[in-house]
Parts: structure tokens; C-alpha cells; sequence
């Protein structure tokens, strides 16, 4: 049976740790007190307070001795009994202290748990509050649009009674992206304008209900001087693209125009960029799973918590026997707030419903997949495949060895030809594969100790790699160049036509990059285009924004390029070695690992100091940011 600590350290939200009842340091103060009862036990006596006297004999004086030796022993006994009692006396004196410490002890938690669920229970009741105003927000534009594709419908119509024009007005339901971008293709790309019909103006007053004002609009607000009050909305979209890099200066530019243009009274109506309104509500769609998400880890707070109290309270009662003071206590704890209060439980059934009817088109099974991702769990199979791939390796690299030494591969009697262009090819995909099981092994020692790596790179748990996976890759990425090389020494002494086998490696290359981009979800399809996302991202960073996996990733590139030429440069000018052909390549692909391997070592500690981050703010959950925001200037 595993204890419930070791259970707790498993369950625990590793950047909440510090907010967790510490529940170690209790079980010592309970400890202490058992100790203290077990010290202040009466002890066995070994039979009477009598003591025995040698025989002397008798004589005269012998009912003087024996008088005088009872009444010595009456006197002792007296003395040893008040010391014995002044013992007792400071036992129970010590032990109400050790459980009276204990019980501060666990106030000074209760206490500490319930700031912290208050805190965050606030944290999440005001940012769901956000979300509805920015989701009201987003259904309101959606009805303009929507309302101004039926306006041009139906002029573009040839009837006038066209059904599209009789649609009902009501407030629509968001749909998903998709469909959303196939509707919106049908009709003319002319961006909306919202000031020239009754309904536009109705959502319009809307939105100022909800707190958005448009500059220009006939219901701006006036202050008490007298000048009217101008607050624009504005929809915030990252720059994560080049097209949103372009479309963001060119936006900023043209929202510049059109509010001087305004200030001066020759402002039109306002405009609304339907593609910003798809980026929107994308935005808004992942804001709520990461509310969902952090409610869900409120509430695992909670359930933790209160078990860890009953379980240092049951070890108190069988310590102590003070049955009365342990249940008074946890009824105390199951009167507070963060085990009493069930706003976490409906605000979490409230964004569940809101994202299944808003987001899901009210499939609850798909919203689920955002909501509540599966995770998969450990295969059998990958170890089996690592073993199998391991061993494979090991066989292949001894026959590899065996052959070059048969063949005088590097002897330096041979032709340079394999070493110049052969072996670089060969060696970097080896390099490659180091980089990969150092990555794995990487991600066994975050998991060891409880770093949210899939958090602080922003990783989808279902789909991110495990330690098993990533030495699976490296394992039959290893066993694959291995066996290329096996195949090329084979061919090339059987005498085979030299321009056939110089294409065995250009063959390795293009079958890795074509697993690389390959469509079909086999062979981890998420990690390879993410791979990929990142290159992209690290190429053209200007127009692209870099995470910190991409910061991550550019480290590795930069210290495998950059620092291993210099250190290459440095040992060969102190050491000035003079190396053959052979041995500078091998010296070359030694020190090129063994500079993997040192920042493979540096990697675990840069992720820790991350974590140390994130425990320090108590950051568990992503900061989504939101697209619509007001802009207020003077008139």
C-alpha cells in the first residue's frame, strides 16, 4: 500500500506545491508527541522496593540497625516519589505543549489553504466574468456580419423577397472556424458597415451596453465638461504570422487614418475585419479551456487538501487518543471555505455549457476533446520496440566495425573519398540521434522531478513525448543509418558501381525528410510538424513569434554550429595538434558529442530554473490574451 505522502507528492500541482498543506512537517509534530508519551510510560520495576542485606549475623544492637534501615527507606521512597511526580508533573506539562504546537501548527495550514483557494477562486470567478463580456462581444460582432451578408444578398438578388433576407435576426450561435470561413467566401469581401441599418444599430448600443463604444458612433458618452467621451474598440490579434505581421502594421496604419479622419467629422462608418473576428474567437475558444483547465486544478487543490487533513488528524486521534479534539477539528476544516464552496463546481458546469453550445455546435463529445484531452497511456510495445531496437544497433554497429577494419575504411593508405564525403554524412546523422537521446533523457529527469515540461514549452499532454518515445525514435533512427552503413560497406567491396553506392546516403537523407513531412498520422505526426513549426519559426523569427521552445531549440542549433567551431578552434591552437585526415575526423565528431552532452546537461537546469519560476508565482495555468480591448483619448 503506498503511503498517502508519497501519494500526495504524486498528485500535487508541482507550481502550487509551496500552498499545499505541508503535511511532512505535520507527521513530525505527530511523531514528536508519540515519542513524548512513549518517554513519559511508567517503567517496569525489577521486583521491590526492598533492598537485600548480606547476613551478618545477630547481635545487641541489630533492632537498632533494623530500625534505623527502615526508616532510611521510608525516607527515600518519599523523596524518590515527589521526584517521580515532578517528572510526571513536566511530561504532561511538555506533551500539552508538543500538541498544542501541533494544533497551531495545523491552524497556521488551514489558514494558508484558505487564502490561497480564495485567492485563485477569485482569480477564476473574475477572469470567467471577462470571458462572457468578451464572448457577448464576439456574438454581437458575428450578428453585424452576418447581418450585412444578408444586406448584400439580397441587393445582389434579383427579387426582393429573397429567403436569405427573411432570416430571423436573433442572436446566432458562434460556429467553428471553418464553416465560418466557407460562409463567409460566398459573399463579397467588401468589409461591413454598420451604420446604416436599424439592427447594426441595435447591436451596436449592445456592445455599449457591455462597455464598448465606437468612435464616431451617435451614442458616444459626454463627460461633465462637456466634451464627448471617445472609446474606440480595437481587436488584438498576436502577430504570430507574416500575414498577421503585415496585416498588423497595415491595420495600425489604417485605424491611424480613420480615427484622425473621424476627429476631424468626415469619419464613415466603422469598419470590422472578419478575419480578425475568426482569430478572435479562436482566442476566446482557448481562453476558456485554460479557465477549464485551472478550475479543474482548484479543484484537485481542494479534494487534496482536505484529505491530507483527515489523514494527519487520524494519526493525532490513534497518537493522543483525543478523539474529541480531532473531530471537532475537522469539522472546523469541513466548514471552511475552500471544502464548503461550490463556485468553482458551477463555474465550471457554466463554461462547459457555454463551450458546448458556442463552440461544439452542442456536441458534448467534441467539446470534451478541448475541455478534457485524452491522455494515452504507457505502451508495452515502445519498450519492447526500444529493446528490440537497442539490440538491433549494437549488432549493426558490430558488423559495421568488423567490415571497416576488414576493408581498411581508415586506414590512411585508402582513398580520402569516404572520409571527405561519406563519413560527415553518416556522423551527423549520429549526432542527430544524440541530440534525441539526450532530449529523452532529458524529459525522464523532468518527470523525476515533478517540471511541467509540457507546460513551460506549451505542449498538448496527449500528443507530447514521453521519455520511452524519444528513445524509440533515437533507437531505430540509429539502427536505420547504422544499417545504411552496413549496406554501403557491403556494396562497396562487392564491388558495386561506385556512383550507385555514393547514393545510399543521399537515399537515407531523402527517406528521413519525406517521414518528416509526411500527412498521414503515423509515427508521432504532432512532434515531427511541430519540429517543423519550430525550424519555421527560428528561420523567419521576424515575422513569426518565438516561444520558448523555439528559444529552447535555437540554443541547441547555436551551440552544435557556433560554439563547437570555436571550441574546435581553441584546443587546436593551444594544443597545436597535428592530426591525419581520419583523426581530425573523428577528433571532430568526439568533441562535436561531447558538446551535445554538455548541453544536454545544461538543459535540465535551464527548464528547472523555469519551474522555480512558475512555482514562485504559483503559474500553473496559461494567460490567454483577449482580442477585444477599449482605447480612451480625448475628443
Amino acid at each position: 500500500m503506498v503511503k498517502f505522502s508519497r501519494e500526495l507528492e504524486a498528485e500535487l500541482i508541482p507550481e502550487w506545491k509551496d500552498a499545499f498543506v505541508n503535511y511532512r512537517q505535520l507527521k513530525k509534530h505527530v511523531k514528536k508527541i508519540k515519542l513524548g508519551l512513549l518517554r513519559s510510560s511508567p517503567s517496569h520495576s525489577d521486583g521491590g522496593d526492598a533492598v537485600a542485606h548480606p547476613y551478618c549475623g545477630f547481635s545487641l544492637l541489630s533492632p537498632l540497625r533494623a530500625l534505623a534501615s527502615r526508616f532510611s527507606a521510608l525516607r527515600n521512597q518519599h523523596l524518590q516519589t515527589d521526584e517521580e511526580n515532578l517528572y510526571e508533573m513536566e511530561l504532561v506539562r511538555s506533551r500539552e505543549d508538543e500538541v498544542k504546537e501541533f494544533l497551531e501548527k495545523l491552524d497556521e495550514e488551514l489558514d494558508k489553504v484558505e487564502n490561497f483557494h480564495q485567492i485563485k477562486e477569485n482569480e477564476f470567478c473574475e477572469r470567467g466574468e471577462i470571458l462572457r463580456k468578451q464572448l457577448q462581444i464576439l456574438v454581437d460582432l458575428r450578428q453585424i456580419i452576418l447581418h450585412d451578408r444578408r444586406r448584400l444578398r439580397h441587393r445582389s438578388s434579383s427579387s426582393p423577397a429573397s429567403p436569405t433576407s427573411t432570416t430571423s435576426g436573433a442572436c446566432p450561435r458562434l460556429i467553428s472556424l471553418s464553416s465560418f470561413s466557407e460562409s463567409e467566401a460566398e459573399t463579397d469581401p467588401a468589409p461591413p458597415s454598420s451604420g446604416d441599418s436599424p439592427v447594426a444599430g441595435e447591436v451596436i448600443a449592445a456592445l455599449e451596453r457591455n462597455g464598448v463604444n465606437f468612435v464616431g458612433s451617435a451614442r458616444t458618452k459626454a463627460k461633465k465638461g462637456g466634451k464627448p467621451r471617445a472609446a474606440a474598440m480595437r481587436i488584438d490579434i498576436p502577430a504570430t504570422t507574416p500575414g498577421r505581421t503585415i496585416s498588423a502594421v497595415t491595420s495600425s496604419i489604417w485605424e491611424d487614418l480613420v480615427n484622425s479622419a473621424r476627429k476631424d467629422g468626415s469619419g464613415g462608418g466603422d469598419q470590422i475585419n472578419r478575419k480578425k473576428i475568426q482569430c478572435a474567437e479562436k482566442m476566446i475558444r482557448v481562453a476558456f479551456v485554460e479557465l477549464y483547465r485551472g478550475l479543474g486544478l482548484l479543484r484537485t487543490y481542494s479534494s487534496l487538501n482536505m484529505m491530507a487533513f483527515s489523514k494527519i488528524l487520524k494519526k493525532f486521534d490513534k497518537v493522543t487518543n483525543q478523539k474529541e479534539a480531532s473531530e471537532w477539528f475537522l469539522k472546523k476544516v469541513k466548514r471552511s471555505h475552500f471544502v464548503s464552496s461550490d463556485k468553482m463546481v458551477k463555474l465550471a458546469d457554466e463554461v462547459e455549457t457555454i463551450f458546448i453550445e458556442h463552440f461544439a455546435s452542442n456536441d458534448k463529445k467534441k467539446a470534451m476533446k478541448f475541455l478534457k484531452p485524452h491522455k494515452p497511456n504507457d505502451s508495452h510495445m515502445i519498450t519492447f520496440f526500444v529493446g528490440l531496437f537497442t539490440g538491433s544497433f549494437v549488432t549493426l554497429f558490430s558488423v559495421y566495425a568488423i567490415l571497416a577494419h576488414s576493408c581498411g575504411i581508415f586506414s590512411s593508405t585508402t582513398e580520402p573519398g569516404y572520409v571527405e564525403t561519406i563519413y560527415p554524412i553518416f556522423s551527423t546523422f549520429a549526432l542527430l540521434s544524440l541530440h534525441i537521446f539526450l532530449y529523452g533523457c532529458n524529459i525522464f529527469m523532468w518527470r523525476s522531478t515533478r517540471i511541467n515540461h509540457n507546460f513551460i514549452f506549451e505542449f498538448n499532454p496527449s500528443s507530447a513525448l514521453k521519455h520511452r518515445d524519444a528513445f524509440l525514435i533515437c533507437t531505430s533512427f540509429m539502427t536505420t543509418v547504422v544499417g545504411a552503413m552496413v549496406i554501403h560497406l557491403l556494396l562497396r567491396s562487392a564491388g558495386v558501381s561506385l556512383q550507385h553506392v555514393k547514393s545510399i546516403p543521399a537515399v537515407l537523407l531523402l527517406l528521413f525528410l519525406g517521414l518528416l513531412v509526411f500527412p498521414f498520422d503515423i509515427f508521432y505526426r504532432p512532434t515531427r510538424y511541430c519540429f517543423l513549426r519550430v525550424i519555421r519559426n527560428i528561420m523567419f523569427s521576424p515575422f513569426y513569434k518565438v516561444l520558448m521552445v523555439d528559444f529552447f531549440m535555437a540554443d541547441q542549433l547555436t551551440s552544435q554550429a557556433l560554439n563547437f567551431v570555436l571550441r574546435l578552434a581553441w584546443v587546436e591552437s593551444v594544443m597545436r595538434l597535428n592530426l591525419g585526415q581520419v583523426e581530425n575526423r573523428l577528433a571532430d565528431f568526439l568533441l562535436a558529442s561531447v558538446e551535445i552532452i554538455r548541453r544536454g546537461h545544461w538543459n535540465f537546469y535551464r527548464l528547472e530554473n523555469e519551474h522555480l519560476n512558475n512555482v514562485g508565482k504559483f503559474r500553473a495555468v496559461k494567460t490567454v490574451p483577449l482580442p477585444f480591448r477599449e482605447l480612451d483619448s480625448d475628443g
